[in-house]
């Protein structure tokens, strides 16, 4: 059974957003993520998925299939947006990809989304959810291959953090087909989801806008020849060697600082 709430009276040319939660996330999260979007101006809708999402992520993505079906209805909207926190992203797209929901679609912004798995997975074998969010699983493949990516590009943001600590690696969240957006604070997964600026950036995406930081997605830009562009931060490359640049990054960082640190002394017994 699914349960819908915030039907309200809308304001004129706003379409509602639905957002979904994340894999066992407790109603008090997705009740704060609703008021970050409720204080930017924007009218919600809450998911409630069985299971605290932690079931089959097929079957999650049909109640919101009959979450959008019955706003619309009785909203009157043509289209809807998607908040997704956490897993909540990846069945807002199993839900857009393989149920054929992208004509619905306004924009969807995905927060800390484990788009192409994640390895802390393995942790929730005993869940159908836990296993098809790891890295590579049919359900993985299936979205990051399925042509219908092209359809929804240039709808979908994904804003995630350098140091989330479940998203593992963290650019597992990039989406190629879409718009990114990293950013170094906060640390930590669980605060990145409820985090009032991160949502505050998804809100502004959600309304027609662009936030500063944004880059597109290795499959949504392509550059007209003779067209110089830069990225502020390095857009990850092949699977393999995007896992060991992430895992081997914070070795660098130490080893960077126990150096200058002898360095500093050497200079001190010189002077």
């Amino acid at each position: 059974m699914v349960v819908v709430e915030g039907l309200n009276e809308r304001r004129t040319g706003e379409f509602p957003v639905l957002i979904i939660p994340g894999y066992g996330a407790p109603q008090y999260q997705t009740d704060l993520v609703g008021k970050h979007l409720q204080s930017n101006g924007l009218d919600v809708v809450k998911v409630k998925l069985p299971w605290m999402a932690m079931g089959d992520m097929t079957r999650s993505a049909a109640l919101l299939s009959e979450s959008v079906r019955r706003v619309r209805e009785q909203m009157g909207f043509e289209l809807v947006n998607f908040f997704g926190y956490s897993l909540g992203g990846i069945i807002a797209r199993y839900y857009l990809q393989e149920l054929e929901g992208y004509p619905a679609l306004g924009r969807g912004a995905f927060v800390s989304a484990p788009n192409a798995g994640t390895y802390i997975g393995y942790l929730g074998f005993f869940s159908p959810a836990g296993r098809q969010v790891r890295p590579g699983s049919p359900l993985i493949r299936r979205l990051n291959e399925s042509p219908v990516c092209d359809e929804i590009a240039g709808k979908c943001l994904s804003i995630f953090v350098r140091w989330d600590g479940v998203i593992v690696p963290s650019d597992s969240a990039y989406l190629p087909f879409g718009y990114n957006m990293k950013q170094r604070r906060p640390i930590s997964h669980w605060r990145a989801v409820m985090n009032a600026e991160l949502v505050r950036c998804a809100s502004e995406f959600l309304k027609g806008g662009m936030p500063d930081g944004v880059v597109p997605g290795r499959e949504l830009f392509v550059p007209e020849a003779g067209d110089a562009f830069a990225l502020p931060w390095d857009a990850p490359g092949t699977p393999g060697r995007r896992v060991w640049q992430v895992l081997a990054s914070p070795f660098r960082s130490v080893g960077s600082r126990i150096a200058s640190v002898f360095r500093m002394q050497n200079n001190g017994r010189n002077l």
